[in-house]
């Protein structure tokens, strides 16, 4: 197994279990992720977009990002074109989640991009099942 499968196990991992995360707490516990969002906005139009339209969804918007995190964990696990468009979703969210969050965090995000980036220089011809069940 090479780096590039590793990390791809790695993320699709990490987004089913902050899938998992969001699910189990974040929804009953959204308070900290509003005020978090809202002290770190740098643009007025954001503000009035998560006031009117995500804070008062938010059980919604949440479940809508459970499903986004499970289908981008599902897709980086398969093979083929499916992992390249898992990891372009994912490329596309920390993005877009990097503008509603403080300075430190920005940066994780956008280390994290450049990683699913690097990920789509490798081609994935096998499954992480397949992977699996070839080392066993």
């Amino acid at each position: 197994m090479n780096l590039f499968n590793t990390g791809r196990i790695i993320l699709g991992l990490f987004y089913l279990i902050s899938a998992g995360f969001n699910l189990f707490h974040t929804i009953n516990n959204t308070e900290y992720l509003w005020i978090v969002c809202l002290e770190n906005v740098r643009f007025p139009l954001q503000k009035e977009f998560l006031e009117t339209l995500i804070i008062p969804n938010e059980k919604i918007v949440i479940l809508l990002i459970v499903v986004l995190e499970v289908v981008m964990g599902v897709l980086v696990l398969t093979q083929g074109v499916y992992v390249k468009i898992g990891l372009i979703f994912g490329i596309l969210w920390v993005l877009f989640v990097a503008q509603f969050l403080p300075i430190n965090d920005i940066i994780g995000h956008i280390i994290l991009g450049c990683l699913q980036a690097l990920l789509l220089l490798e081609t994935y011809d096998k499954t992480v099942l397949e992977i699996i069940k070839d080392i066993l």
